[in-house]
C-alpha cells in the first residue's frame, strides 16, 4: 500500500516510514524535486520515487541530513543524481563505509545496501539546486556534520534527528558530554523561531516548532540539574536507554 504523503507547506511533501516514524521529504519546484533523507524499506523507497513521478517531476538531487545509515538510503528509481551531505558525513562514508553500512546488511536488499551512503560533499555555496530558497545550518549536536535544512521560501525546517516528538534529545554517543548538543540547539534556536513548520527525522511534523525546542530544553535542563525528568517520551524503552547515556554525559559536565 502506498504511503500517505502530507504536504506540510507548498511543495514540501512528507512521508513517514513504518519504521521508527522515520520521515522522507520531497521538495518540489516545477518539474524537479530535491529528496531529503529517503527511507526505509524497499517498497517505501520505491514509493518515494513513484511519488516524485506522480508530481510530473524528476529527482534533481538527494540530500542527507547526517551520516547515520537510516538517512543515507536511496533507490535506483530516483535516478543517478548527485546526493549531497556535509563534508564530514561524506568523508566518513568514504573512509569508514564497512562499519557505517553494517547495520543495513541483511536488513534491506543488497542492491539498496550498495546504494546507501553514496554521498558527496556539498560545495561551500550550499545545495546546487536553485529552484527553492534552501539554507543549510550545520552543527554537531546529534552527529558531527549534521545539517538542518531550512526551506526559507516556505518557512519549513527539516531538522534531521533533532526536535522530535517521539525521540528524546539524542546526543552523539562519541561525545564525552553534552556541550556539542547544547551548542547545536542554540544554533538552531533562531531558525526554529522563524519557521512555521518543523519536520523531524523521526516523528510527526508540527506547526508549533518552538514547542519542540522548549520541550527538549526542559528535558536537558532537568538532566543537567540532576532533577527528576517528567517527559512522555520516556515511556519508550529505547528512549530510556538514550536517557541513561545522556545522564552520564551530563555528569561529565558537573
Amino acid at each position: 500500500m502506498p504511503r500517505e504523503s502530507v504536504e506540510v507547506a507548498p511543495g514540501v511533501h512528507v512521508m513517514t516510514s513504518r519504521r521508527y516514524a522515520t520521515t522522507s521529504t520531497v521538495v518540489t519546484a516545477g518539474a524537479e524535486a530535491l529528496v531529503v533523507d529517503p527511507c526505509w524499506d524497499a517498497d517505501e523507497l520505491a514509493g518515494v520515487a513513484d511519488f516524485v513521478a506522480s508530481r510530473g517531476a524528476r529527482c534533481a538531487a538527494g540530500l542527507a541530513t547526517h551520516l547515520h545509515y537510516d538517512h543515507v538510503l536511496w533507490h535506483l528509481d530516483l535516478g543517478v543524481v548527485p546526493r549531497w551531505a556535509s563534508t564530514w558525513a561524506a568523508r566518513q562514508w568514504e573512509v569508514d563505509r564497512p562499519s557505517l553500512v553494517a547495520p543495513l546488511i541483511g536488513d534491506i536488499p543488497d542492491d539498496l545496501v550498495e546504494l546507501a551512503g553514496r554521498v558527496r560533499a556539498l560545495p561551500d555555496t550550499g545545495v546546487p539546486w536553485r529552484d527553492r530558497d534552501i539554507v543549510l545550518h550545520e552543527h554537531d549536536a546529534h552527529a558531527r556534520g549534521h545539517l538542518a535544512v531550512e526551506i526559507s521560501d516556505a518557512a519549513v525546517l527539516l531538522a534531521g534527528d533533532m526536535l522530535s516528538d517521539v525521540e528524546l534529545p539524542y546526543p552523539d554517543a562519541d561525545e564525552p558530554d553534552l556541550a556539542s548538543y547544547l551548542t547545536g540547539l542554540d544554533r538552531l534556536a533562531d531558525v526554529v523561531r522563524r519557521s512555521r513548520v518543523l519536520v523531524p527525522g523521526h516523528g510527526a511534523p508540527t506547526y508549533s516548532p518552538m514547542e519542540r525546542l522548549d520541550a527538549d530544553r526542559r528535558y536537558l535542563d532537568a538532566v543537567l540539574a540532576g532533577a527528576p525528568v517528567d517527559d512522555p517520551r520516556l515511556a519508550d524503552p529505547d528512549n530510556r536507554v538514550i536517557h541513561a547515556r545522556t545522564v552520564e554525559q551530563a555528569r561529565a559536565m558537573a
